[in-house]
């Protein structure tokens, strides 16, 4: 197939730090490489969780003068005119720097094609999030990673424009093959993980509620926990609420893990738990990354995870995550093979229909060569 003959300006978090913004937006730009599209980059990305944060000023103030520069230089390279800004949104502050390339964009006649990433500014209303919305031209694109993502966004900010279009597109594409997957059997003991950036936000303390739930009935389980705190304040808190479980042979708690370390991690689960109430999640990727290993995951219905998790059992109510999974444990040889199998396949699904999206998203603006 010939390839893309066009030009497109990356502007968004790259790893390192890895998170979920950082990996969608570099598996992006080396999809557009690798069929053939000219790419430039402006890396995004800072050493730092956010400004909240930060304890100094000065460090704020290098903070904020960092990112002011990153998209000041993007607005540079706009000059150039591109046929497209690709953009991995932000999703708090960081919304006020992109509206200046979003402006000159504009200015240029050069298409946006905005990524969300957050579903806090369709819970709440975002004033820049307003504005940028108000700014992308007719001819660009907001990619949301989801249906009722695409529709939220649609009736907070764009409702009065049928332009620019709202494209909903799995964040499947971007979770990286490990090969053929196979379907849990339902057989014991029932192998529960958690894996994320360790925090109370993302559910740590419902995890660990479900440990003790799970010990409490006597079920026949096993806990394994990945990831990493963000900071030495965080990790002494965890480690002080991890500590009761230490002595217990059936819990695990491991560092973070990568490449094929992650993989194995994931093939050792039965069942992942995802009790995040973190304020942005969207389509968290670990949950994409376990669905592709046939591996379920449980969690709230926040963001657009209703529409990954590929079976309605797997949705815990508010305030009841370790009943829930205390209860699908207990019944885990009668549902889950069915719900491993109902993952792997929802997963497939996902996939296959961002590939085709993702291939016509980037031929409307780029084209391909003869």
């Amino acid at each position: 197939m010939p390839g893309l003959r066009g030009r497109v300006l990356v502007l968004g978090p790259l790893p390192p730090p890895v998170h979920g913004a950082a990996v969608v937006t570099k598996g992006m730009l080396d999809w557009l490489r690798e069929n053939g599209g000219s790419v430039s980059v402006v890396d995004a990305s800072v050493s730092s969780h956010g400004i909240g944060s930060i304890a100094s000023r000065f460090r704020v103030a290098t903070y904020l003068l960092a990112r002011l520069w990153f998209h000041l230089v993007c607005c540079v390279r706009l000059v150039r005119r591109p046929e497209a800004l690709y953009i991995g949104g932000a999703g708090g502050s960081g919304l006020y720097f992109q509206l200046i390339p979003v402006l000159v964009a504009r200015l240029l006649r050069v298409p946006v094609v905005f990524h969300h990433h957050s579903s806090a500014y369709l819970a709440e209303h975002s004033r820049p999030m307003a504005w940028l919305c108000r700014l992308t031209a007719a001819s660009s694109t907001h990619i949301a990673l989801s249906a009722s993502m695409a529709e939220q966004l649609r009736q907070r900010y764009l409702r009065r424009s049928k332009r620019p279009r709202i494209l909903p597109l799995s964040n499947a594409i971007f979770v990286a093959d490990a090969g053929p997957a196979h379907i849990r059997d339902g057989s014991s003991p029932v192998r529960v993980g958690h894996i994320s950036n360790l925090s109370f936000e993302k559910g740590l303390q419902e995890v660990v509620d479900t440990a003790t739930e799970l010990r409490a009935t006597g079920h026949d389980f096993e806990l394994h926990i990945a990831g990493a705190a963000q900071d030495e304040r965080t990790q002494a808190a965890l480690d002080a609420l991890l500590e009761p479980l230490r002595s217990d042979p059936r819990i695990t708690v491991h560092g973070p893990l990568y490449g094929g370390a992650l993989a194995a991690f994931y093939d050792t689960l039965d069942l992942l738990l995802f009790p995040s109430s973190y304020r942005h999640e969207a389509a968290p990727l670990v949950v994409l990354e376990a669905a592709s290993r046939a591996v379920p995951a449980v969690a709230y219905p926040i963001g657009s995870l209703s529409e990954i998790l590929f079976a309605d059992e797997l949705l815990a109510a508010p305030g009841a995550f370790a009943e829930h999974v205390t209860h699908l444990v207990g019944r885990w040889k009668e549902v889950g093979a069915e719900l491993s199998r109902a993952t792997l396949e929802g997963y497939q699904r996902s996939r296959a229909a961002a590939t085709e999206q993702r291939e016509q998203l980037w031929v409307g603006y780029l084209g391909r060569g003869s």
